[in-house]
Order: structure tokens, then C-alpha cells, then sequence
């Protein structure tokens, strides 16, 4: 009778102790990039609730809800009995949080900055709370890999063009600026944002929409199905920019866009993909 080697079966009860430690815990995720890598890792059979913003995968949708992650409520959180807590530096309030720690839940924050070096350490974040440094690794592998086989194009190199992300498209649009996850894409990606001069999420005039002179308009798949293209290019100001008189619109789902998470590689090429006609 064959024989395994003592070192595989050393691994092999090791890592059924470890899942039968990990699946122990009930865990709430909070933020839709948490969420989705939680899954990626293969550990949602420890997830017990989500919030609203995870989206991503289909089965995160089939998760019960704690609300929105900025306006959580201890009630609404406690309701599922959890043990841990994942939650982004957006969760809050702030009270509420506090009001978690009183009960005796463990909350982690899961920070890291929109950048490829972050989104790394997303991976990681999760995965050691969770008991998966191996997925994690695995995963983060992955990730890079997809970052190594992208490419600019080369008509980019020569003059990238100038995306500018609108958020709300109702009234003065709302749009990203600096420090945002759509100016952290569109740099990864190899183009410029339209409007690098500002900070954060703003309100546009017209007179800035036409000084900004966007190549391309970005918005959310969500968001677009709500307004429609038309309040896209109906926007004051919007008609005589490069984007309008080309009509490029990119649309892509708003875990993509604000998210900065796994699937940013895939984010990066569709944005390739819907440009491969641009040229300076």
C-alpha cells in the first residue's frame, strides 16, 4: 500500500483545521470592494450579511443586508449575531461603531490607498482577518499578473487622452477629481484625468466642463440607466467638448469605477477596449 509523504498529510490536516476554524466565525462585510474580496478569497461561507454597496458577485446580492455602510445602525448590524466586523474608512457613523465595540464585535479596517500597491494590500487585509493568507496570496498573484499583461496603447503614449468621470449627472454634474478612485483608474490605465486641478467629488459649472475638454466621459452603468445618455451630452457646457462631438461614453459598473478592487485589470482593458479608436 502506497504511502503520502508526512509533510502533505501534515498540510492536509492543517489546512482542514484551519477551515473548520475559520467557517467558526460570522462575519459582516461592509463596502462592496471587502465584500467581493471575501469571495475571491472563498470565504463567504463565513459571511452572515453584507452591505448595500456589494454588488459583486451575483451571490453577494442573495446576502442579507445591514444597510448602507456610511449609515449603518447597530441594531441592524447586531441583528445577524456577528463576531467580526470588515468595514472600509467610510463606515461609520462614527457612534455606531463604537456602539459595535461596546457589544463586544471585532471590527477591522480594511485602508489602503487607491493605488495597484493598495489594492494589494486590500487582499491582504482581508485575507489575515479572515485566516486565508494562502488565498490571499494566491489571489494577490493573480491580480498582478493581470496588471503585467496589460498594455498601453501606443496612439496613448504620444497624447493620453483626457477622461473626466461623472457621478451624478442631474443639474451641476458631479465629477471626480484628485484623491478619487476614477482619477486613481484612469492613471492606471494611462490616461489624464480631465479634471486634475480639483480635489474630491465636485459640482461642475458649464464654464469648467468646456475648459476641461474631456477625449471621453465615464460614468457608472447605474447611474446611466437611471438619467439616460441624453442628460450626458444635454449637460450645459458638454456640447462642445471633444467627447460630445465624438460621442464616446464609457459605462462600466460602479463597483468597477469606484470600487479599486480586484477587477481593475479587466476595468483597465474595457477602458482600452472602448478607446481603441482614439487617436490624438
Amino acid at each position: 500500500m502506497s504511502r503520502k509523504p508526512l509533510i502533505f498529510v501534515t498540510l492536509m490536516v492543517l489546512g482542514s483545521l484551519s477551515s473548520t476554524f475559520s467557517f467558526a466565525q460570522r462575519v459582516v462585510s461592509i463596502g462592496g470592494t471587502v465584500t467581493e474580496i471575501v469571495y475571491l478569497l472563498g470565504a463567504d461561507k463565513q459571511l452572515v450579511a453584507s452591505d448595500t454597496s456589494s454588488i459583486y458577485p451575483d451571490k453577494a446580492n442573495q446576502m442579507p443586508k445591514v444597510g448602507y455602510q456610511r449609515t449603518l445602525s447597530a441594531e441592524g448590524v447586531l441583528s445577524v449575531h456577528p463576531e467580526l466586523l470588515l468595514i472600509t474608512p467610510a463606515a461609520g457613523p462614527a457612534k455606531v461603531l463604537q456602539q459595535l465595540k461596546d457589544t463586544g464585535v471585532k471590527i477591522v479596517t480594511i485602508d489602503s490607498p487607491d493605488t495597484k500597491q493598495g489594492i494589494f494590500d486590500k487582499v491582504s487585509q482581508v485575507a489575515q482577518a479572515l485566516d486565508q493568507e494562502i488565498a490571499g496570496k494566491q489571489a494577490i498573484d493573480s491580480i498582478k499578473q493581470a496588471f503585467d499583461e496589460l498594455a498601453i496603447p501606443e496612439s496613448w503614449k504620444k497624447r493620453p487622452p483626457r477622461l473626466l468621470f461623472v457621478l451624478q449627472m442631474g443639474g451641476a454634474p458631479m465629477v471626480a477629481g484628485q484623491g478619487t478612485a476614477p482619477d486613481a483608474l484612469f492613471h492606471l490605465a494611462g490616461a489624464i484625468n480631465a479634471v486634475n486641478t480639483i480635489n474630491g467629488y465636485k459640482a461642475l459649472t458649464p464654464e469648467a466642463i468646456l475648459l476641461a475638454q474631456p477625449d471621453a466621459i465615464v460614468v457608472t452603468q447605474q447611474g446611466l440607466t437611471r438619467a439616460g445618455e441624453q442628460a450626458i451630452w444635454s449637460l450645459p457646457g458638454m456640447a462642445s467638448t471633444p467627447a460630445a462631438k465624438a460621442q464616446r461614453l464609457i459605462s462600466l459598473d460602479a463597483l468597477l469605477a469606484l470600487g479599486l478592487g480586484p477587477r481593475t485589470p479587466q476595468a483597465i482593458q474595457f477602458i482600452h477596449q472602448q478607446l481603441e479608436d482614439w487617436a490624438p
